[in-house]
């Protein structure tokens, strides 16, 4: 259990890691986008992950995997908090909803590439 929970925080601290310094390298040109473009892009990668684990067989490794990658690194890299803050701070609801709907958009066709394509089995 400590061993996951090890996997979890390192993840978790690499993609806080990625998301703030992409943030710090694009936050000026890209100001209010990049929150949600990092969103997407994590929910989509964070499909991908899930659909691969789908066609893999169940195994510890296979687990650790997707603790460390889809908990961690991916978990810490999305981030609801900012998208939350700064649709409130630009005073636009829709910020925020958009971001959700394009982000499911995103994971279930990450989910149907990790899949190979295929549909649930």
């Amino acid at each position: 259990m400590w061993r996951d929970v090890v996997l979890v925080a390192v993840g978790g601290a690499i993609g806080t890691a990625a998301r703030a310094g992409l943030t710090l390298a694009f936050g000026a040109d890209l100001g209010p986008a990049l929150v949600p473009l990092i969103n997407v892009v994590g929910a989509f990668a964070i499909g991908i992950l899930f659909g691969w684990r789908a066609r893999m067989p169940e195994s510890s490794r296979a687990q650790r995997v997707q603790l460390f990658m889809g908990t961690g690194v991916l978990g810490g890299f999305t981030t609801y908090s900012a998208l939350a803050v700064e649709s409130a701070d630009l005073g636009l609801l829709w910020w925020g909803a958009a971001t959700v709907v394009v982000g499911t958009a995103a994971a279930w066709g990450g989910v149907l590439i990790g899949r190979g394509g295929r549909a649930r089995a």
